[in-house]
């Protein structure tokens, strides 16, 4: 939608609010729509937010703090401004400000330990690439991706670990991976196998991220 863009404009441009329902992002001076927002997308980001809020025990002003797409700048950008779908912060009355201010979050409140990456419409390897840079930012403890795919009786998908594993992004060593494959038939399969995600509620197709990782604090 543009070309020949600053990252200066650009970041103006995010904070006008000009274009809202919509997902962006600058690469060489040019700006894409990414995402936009529908229906699926923002069920599961409703659900999120209830599962991050929970810790807090209905408290208005928990220890937990949940936003959805607050701007923090690109880890490995160019200053660029980047937003997650939902960030996962901590309370500034329980995790300090650091004394040395990093580049992450804007207005100096504290970095997002969780990142969660919704994607409908954008195509798995450039959501893909957004989590990983997520993982380049220190104060960033977890970052949870969903890939919402069409409804289909027999696909296409990659296959899920049993197991978390070391990334094979060399640019990203020493951070685990784990792959789950939530459709009931698997999505990367030419034969109408099955995944076993048939019920709610099942320990296999479950997603377990530590409380402590909200308050995750490096020096």
């Amino acid at each position: 939608i543009g070309k020949s863009v600053s990252v200066k404009d650009y970041n103006t441009f995010l904070d006008r609010n000009e274009s809202t329902g919509y997902k962006f992002i600058w690469e060489n001076e040019n700006v894409y729509i990414i995402e936009m927002a529908n229906r699926e997308h923002e069920a599961v980001v409703s659900v999120l937010f209830k599962c991050f809020d929970r810790p807090n025990n209905s408290v208005i002003h928990g220890p937990i703090e949940i936003y959805g797409q607050p701007y923090h700048y690109n880890p490995i950008g160019h200053g660029e401004k980047i937003a997650p779908d939902i960030a996962v912060c901590p309370s500034n009355a329980h995790v300090l400000r650091p004394l040395i201010r990093h580049p992450g979050p804007l207005l100096g409140r504290a970095h997002a330990r969780i990142i969660c990456e919704v994607a409908t419409a954008q195509g798995f390897d450039l959501w893909n690439t957004k989590c990983e840079t997520w993982m380049h930012e220190e104060y960033v403890r977890c970052v949870l991706g969903i890939k919402l795919g069409s409804k289909r009786n027999i696909g296409t998908t990659r296959g899920a670990p049993a197991e978390s594993v070391l990334s094979i992004n060399a640019n990203l060593a020493g951070v685990y991976v784990t792959e789950w494959d939530f459709s009931t038939i698997q999505y990367n399969n030419n034969t109408s196998t099955l995944t076993g995600c048939n019920a709610s509620n099942l320990n296999a197709f479950q997603v377990t991220i530590p409380i402590s990782d909200v308050f995750y604090d490096p020096p």
